[in-house]
Order: structure tokens, then C-alpha cells, then sequence
């Protein structure tokens, strides 16, 4: 067994990726590749491949940066204390950061060959990512949004990373025949809300699944944009190009689509949906907030994206992290996720607890407790 560091996910191979088991969209070639050709800013990727004689065993891409998102979900004074120092003392204070894992994933599943030395391969991959940080005299370094479910999790806290709960992430089981079966298994006030929702937006508005053109991003990304900049946690924000090379010819064997939301000519919604292998990622919504229906159009928007999963018989859609309560209602499952961290300076060493701490508030059962208090 031997560990391989590549700088393009094209060096490795969609065929040699895709018999890999972990999230078959978060880590897929397809849209690793899209993530990879729209970086910005200094942020650069590298991919860490455990291999023997027969080939890949692993693989987890890590991105390496000081402009990396990586305070979002600290509080408040400290994102600003930090933007405050990188602005008046300049870009050499800013911290190098990795992350290991999708950039945008919503499950992480770290991909391995199915049969593996599981603990072998991620103790490779740890000790690589260690490498790599005294290499570029990083900072910190973080294993991203490990899913509660992954059957490796223990190797992280084995290693003595600091683990913390990052935002739970939202799965739906789209495995059902019709409109009225899904409606069928929401609760009492969900079947209320599926209803109202489907019938008003009929009325409001024409919804329509696109091929994902790059002719679509000028109307799409402002609206993506204007979500992005609404929302309570800034998570990685994702360039025009990104949008526009998700055509399924780029990212295969990856299949994408876009579902647009429009009152007359006007575009007032659109969402980007990603799917492969039984599963299919609701990513990147967008929303023309100017619209005094547009709480219907977000919700429009995500139970369309539900119906479209059952009618390609995909049994299984994730609808990102954030925004729980209307994600719940349509039948949503709330799934808790784990940050590893390692800080590699004594000023990061001694603020981990507090980090620790602080992301105690992210568990699932605490949003869900919140969302049945109505808050």
C-alpha cells in the first residue's frame, strides 16, 4: 500500500473513482472535476489516493488556501475580529487553511474501495494530510462534515483530531410511486403545507427541469447569489463557472439539471440538482427575494426537486445544510456531521476547545427541537 498525491483530478480517472463506495455525488469524478476547473481566489486542490497493485483504494481531495471559508460557523465577533485583522494588518496574517473533502459536500462518505483495509487507508490519509500541512507551514487542517453513519469515523478521533459537529445535513427518501404517496407519509400539518404549496405555486407560477447551460448564468447566478448573501452561515460561495460547467458532457458520469421557477418572463427561482448511483444533491438554490411569494418559491422549488428524484426512481435526495424547518416539513431527516481538526500553531492549539464547545449548538437533535418549538 503506498499513498499518492495528484494536483488534478484528471490524473486519477473517472473509472478508477467510480468503483469507490462513499457518497456517489458529493465525491463523485463529475463534480469534483466542476468544483476543481472554478476555484478562486489562492485556493488550490490536491487529491491524497491510498493504492496498491490492483489499484485505487482511496481517495480524498484536499483544498489548501487562505481564503477558504473556514469561520463559518464561529461566532460572530470572531469572524469579524478575524476579517478585521486580515484587512488592517494584510494577507500574511491570514491563516493557510486545508480541507479535506468536498468543499460543498452535504454527506461525507470518504470514497474506498468496497473490501479494504478501511483503517490502514485512513490512517494513510491522515498522516498525509499532516504531511501536507508542515509542508506549507499551514495553520490548521480539517477533515470536513464527516457523516455520523461513515464506518471510519473512529479512526478520526483515534488520531486525536479535535472533533466538533458541523451543521447536520438533510436527507428525504424519495422512494415513492406518485404525488399523493409522498404527501401520504408528512405529517398532519406537512400534508397541509404540501398541498398549499403545490396548488399556490400552480397558480403563481410555470416550473420547468433544463439542461444546465452556460446561456442560463446570467439569469441564475444573481439569484444564487442573492441566497448566498441571505443566509445566516456563509458557506463556500461558487462562481458563475461553476454553474456553467455543470452540463452533463463535463461531469460525467455525473447527470445534472436546473430547475427554473418563473412568473411570466421573469426567472424568480432556480435550483441546480445533481444525481448519480441512487442519489441525487439539491445544490445551490436561488432566489428573486424582491418577489413577495418567495418563502412559495423556495418551497416550490424543493418539493418539485423531491417529485423529479421519485420519477427517475432515485430512492434517496439530500437538500443541503441550513434552512431546516421548511425541510422538515416536507419529510425531511436531520443527520448530524463532524468536523476534525488539527491546529498546527499554539494559537489555534488553545482555541479548539472554545471551537469544540461552541459547535456543540450545531446537533441535529437541538434544530429539530427548535423547529417543533416553531423558532
Amino acid at each position: 500500500m503506498q499513498t499518492k498525491i495528484y494536483d488534478s483530478i484528471d490524473d486519477i480517472g473517472a473509472e478508477r473513482i467510480d468503483p469507490l463506495e462513499g457518497s456517489p455525488v458529493d465525491f463523485s469524478y463529475g463534480l469534483l472535476r466542476v468544483m476543481e476547473r472554478s476555484l478562486w481566489g489562492d485556493i488550490r486542490v490536491c487529491y491524497v489516493c491510498v493504492e496498491d497493485d490492483e489499484g485505487l483504494l482511496g481517495m480524498l481531495p484536499v483544498y489548501i488556501g487562505t481564503n477558504i471559508e473556514f469561520m463559518a460557523l464561529m461566532p460572530g465577533p470572531i469572524k469579524a475580529g478575524y476579517a478585521a485583522l486580515v484587512e488592517h494588518m494584510g494577507l500574511g496574517q491570514a491563516y493557510g487553511v486545508a480541507v479535506a473533502g468536498s468543499l460543498i459536500s452535504d454527506r461525507g462518505f470518504i470514497p474506498l474501495r468496497p473490501g479494504c483495509d478501511r483503517n490502514a487507508v485512513l490512517d494513510a490519509m491522515i498522516a498525509a494530510i499532516d504531511r501536507i500541512a508542515e509542508e506549507r507551514r499551514l495553520h490548521l487542517a480539517f477533515i470536513k462534515d464527516v457523516h455520523q453513519d461513515f464506518p471510519g469515523i473512529d479512526r478520526f478521533r483515534a488520531a486525536k483530531l479535535v472533533e466538533c459537529y458541523s451543521l447536520p445535513t438533510v436527507s428525504v427518501d424519495t422512494s415513492f410511486g406518485s404525488r399523493d404517496e409522498y404527501i401520504s407519509r408528512l405529517t398532519p400539518n406537512g400534508r397541509s403545507n404540501a398541498r398549499r404549496v403545490l396548488k399556490n405555486a400552480a397558480r403563481e407560477f410555470k416550473l420547468r427541469f433544463v439542461p444546465v447551460e452556460p446561456a442560463l448564468v446570467p439569469r441564475v447566478y444573481p439569484l444564487m447569489r442573492a441566497t448566498y448573501l441571505k443566509a445566516p452561515f456563509k458557506l463556500e460561495e461558487l462562481p458563475p463557472r461553476f454553474v456553467s460547467d455543470s452540463v452533463s458532457a463535463t461531469v460525467h458520469p455525473l447527470e445534472s439539471e436546473m430547475l427554473l421557477c418563473e412568473r411570466g418572463d421573469r426567472l424568480v427561482g432556480a435550483f441546480m440538482i445533481y444525481f448519480y448511483k441512487g442519489q441525487q444533491l439539491n445544490k445551490r438554490v436561488g432566489i428573486d427575494y424582491s418577489d413577495e411569494q418567495s418563502p412559495l418559491i423556495y418551497n416550490a422549488l424543493n418539493m418539485h426537486c423531491l417529485l423529479r428524484a421519485a420519477e427517475r426512481k432515485i430512492p434517496l435526495s439530500y437538500l443541503g445544510q441550513t434552512s431546516y424547518t421548511p425541510k422538515l416539513r416536507l419529510g425531511g431527516k436531520l443527520e448530524n456531521q463532524h468536523l476534525f481538526i488539527r491546529g498546527y500553531r499554539l494559537s489555534v492549539r488553545l482555541s479548539l476547545p472554545f471551537q469544540r464547545w461552541w459547535n456543540q449548538r450545531f446537533r441535529a437533535e437541538l434544530f429539530e427541537a427548535a423547529v417543533k418549538r416553531g423558532e
